[in-house]
């Protein structure tokens, strides 16, 4: 039976999506769409109109009376204003989900990820990656689609939509950290479960692997084979989850490189205080919902 979603998945990218999308999948009052970002919504974020709404519903097939109808896009929570009002006029009474990860760790992250997907040069530092973002930050273009691939620092800036979010949905607006994704996701889900109003007994029988882990490459014409591939198998993949990570782990045999595993003393202070600002103010927009940012965060308040 098709149906609209309830319960969406938000973002933000490089914080945890991928995982508690495939761990809310396992609930039984939960059902997904056939791939994790249907990304019907994002057009709003750029002016755009969106396509018939029938066809957003052909990507949920619940067939069990299932409580939740879930998507997970991360770049939704991103479009602030424009898609939270566009998600909640097509989808009235739904729930929205955004993981925060700690913004200089999540950039480092993002990173690596376009580096992973081919989308910049392999040999471009991590410092010169910043100067780009950088750059398109003081233009006041790094939003644009076509410069997502740099959405690197801009992308933790989250106090700039945590307003839209927070005043548009009120209670049915959730925040969680990748903190709690990464380091207890079963008290993580079982909270949200709590939330949703759904068993929380059956999460202690969830598989919680960690899911959608950077990996590096060695040729980079067979990693973007392999990308493409991904993207366009996805709904198969997402049927066959246990052959899946066996391809992937047979493929990063063959073309697996070790990845850089931090970012310079220097390159940390530059992060540091360029997101100080705006970690502040997030620290009062969560304190306004009875919130407070991790302790673990390099520089909360």
């Amino acid at each position: 039976m098709q149906r609209l979603p309830n319960l969406f998945i938000v973002g933000v990218s490089k914080a945890g999506t991928t995982s508690l999308f495939n761990y809310l999948a396992q609930h039984p009052d939960v059902c997904t769409s056939d791939i994790k970002e249907v990304r019907y919504f994002s057009p709003l974020q750029y002016g755009g109109t969106l396509d018939p709404i029938e066809t957003y519903a052909q990507h949920f097939r619940c067939e069990k009376g299932e409580t939740y109808a879930m998507e997970a896009t991360s770049g939704y929570f991103y479009g602030g204003q424009a898609i939270a009002q566009g998600l909640d006029d097509a989808c009235p009474g739904s729930r929205a989900l955004v993981s925060l990860r700690e913004p200089v760790g999540r950039c480092w992250s993002f990173f690596q990820f376009v580096k992973s997907r081919t989308r910049i040069p392999k040999k471009m530092t991590f410092g010169e990656y910043l100067d780009h973002c950088e750059e398109l930050r003081r233009s006041g273009t790094d939003n644009l689609l076509e410069n997502k691939t740099f959405w690197g620092l801009g992308g933790g800036c989250y106090a700039e939509w945590f307003d839209a979010w927070s005043k548009q949905f009120g209670d049915r607006f959730q925040v969680v950290f990748f903190d709690d994704v990464a380091k207890n996701p079963q008290a993580c889900v079982t909270a949200i479960c709590d939330w949703l109003s759904i068993d929380t007994d059956v999460v202690g029988s969830f598989q919680l692997s960690v899911d959608n882990k950077t990996a590096q490459y060695r040729n980079r014409r067979l990693q973007k084979a392999a990308v493409t591939i991904n993207h366009q198998g996805e709904r198969f993949l997402r049927r066959h989850q246990t052959m899946k990570s066996a391809v992937r782990r047979a493929y990063y045999t063959v073309n697996g490189a070790a990845a850089r595993s931090a970012m310079s003393t220097e390159e940390r202070a530059r992060l540091v205080a360029f997101y100080a600002p705006h970690t502040a103010r997030l620290a009062e927009q969560l304190a306004t919902v009875g919130m407070g940012l991790p302790a673990s965060w390099s520089h909360a308040p």
